[in-house]
């Protein structure tokens, strides 16, 4: 049977190095709490984005021909689109 003649201690830090630990794992949580709260913003922001650009492009009025007719009337469609 062997002994050990000193006990054995886990290893401790310093202050400077938990007090460095404490800040580390503090800017850790902070920013990622700020990325779980900015992410939805993001989100909402790049669809109003795209929502807007395709009802611009959707509410362009339709060019008249090169020839000064009027356009044709556009097709019917939907229920009943044949009975005129």
């Amino acid at each position: 049977m062997s002994g050990s003649a000193t006990p054995s201690r886990p290893a401790t830090k310093s202050v400077g190095a938990a007090g460095v630990g404490l800040v580390a794992t503090l800017a850790i949580f902070v920013v990622v709490f700020v990325l779980f709260l900015v992410a939805p913003l993001v989100a909402l922001l790049l669809a109003f984005v795209v929502y807007a650009v395709m009802r611009s492009r959707d509410s362009r009025p339709a060019g008249t021909p090169a020839d000064g007719q009027a356009p044709p009337d556009p097709a019917p469609h939907g229920f009943g689109a044949g009975a005129r």
